[in-house]
């Protein structure tokens, strides 16, 4: 009986202050007639009840504004991915459309467009895979663009992909000549950069003269822009010329490609 008694009296002081903390007219009038005639007993039950009433109120807010920061920060992500979405779309169509212009201004090439899937795991930029192969008529030894510049060559031609063995690796030669004069000489690349060797020793080499292929041997057509010449780096003992050649394209940034299946 003392347990039911007590339960009563609990369920009772709920009630109360349920009461209290229910915004009405009747509330307030209740309120304020207690405060006045009941003295200590109700004054305290009523501040209880408005202690209470803060307490609930604040876990409330609490547990609003940790849903509402979950909701922010998922909002915030969301727009940060769709930013980098728009912006790598735009980049990509603006390679997409320079190397499109490219092709209409040379018909007289036969390009095959062809996305870079892969990189050199030795991080020395010796060659990138692309994804076109024999299944699109590619063959080892075509030469690949970048608007218009000679970045590499087909190697290992699979099905569906190849391997471009790019002019800057130490395993790439490639048969070039000097724009100006039209003296041949081999291109060799390497960790220290590109290189113009086997050039005779009476050939005068203007300052930033254009280098392009020469057609000689190989699959790669004549007349393709390699780059520009550079410092001569031979010594007088040497029997040759060497000079450096510096290319326009970065290759670290190779995305979009084109090999030339034909002229």
């Amino acid at each position: 009986m003392r347990k039911r008694g007590v339960l009563i009296w609990f369920l009772t002081v709920i009630l109360i202050i349920g009461f209290f903390l229910i915004p009405s007219p009747v509330s307030r009038i209740a309120k304020n007639f207690l405060l006045k005639n009941s003295g200590g007993p109700a004054s305290s039950l009523i501040n209880f009840g408005h202690q209470l009433s803060n307490s609930f109120s604040v876990i409330f807010e609490i547990s609003k504004l940790r849903k509402e920061n979950q909701r922010l920060t998922i909002e915030l992500v969301e727009s940060k991915v769709d930013s980098s979405k728009f912006a790598e779309f735009e980049i990509e169509n603006k390679n997409l459309k320079e190397q499109l212009d490219f092709k209409e201004a040379h018909p007289e090439m036969k390009l095959l467009i062809a996305n870079v899937i892969g990189l050199d795991p030795t991080n020395f930029y010796d060659s990138v895979l692309v994804n076109r192969g024999s299944n699109d008529g590619v063959s080892s030894g075509m030469a690949v663009i970048y608007l218009g510049v000679l970045v590499g060559k087909t190697d290992q031609v699979g099905e569906n992909s190849s391997t471009v063995i790019l002019i800057t690796s130490k395993n790439s030669i490639a048969q070039i000549m000097l724009e100006g004069s039209r003296t041949t000489g081999v291109l060799k690349g390497g960790i220290s950069g590109m290189t113009l060797e086997n050039i005779p020793l009476d050939t005068v080499i203007n300052a930033d003269e254009n280098v392009v292929t020469s057609g000689l041997g190989g699959k790669l057509p004549k007349n393709i822009f390699v780059g520009n010449a550079g410092q001569e780096i031979s010594v007088k003992s040497d029997i040759f010329k060497t000079v450096e050649v510096k290319s326009p394209i970065n290759f670290r940034k190779l995305e979009t490609l084109f090999i030339v299946t034909g002229v």
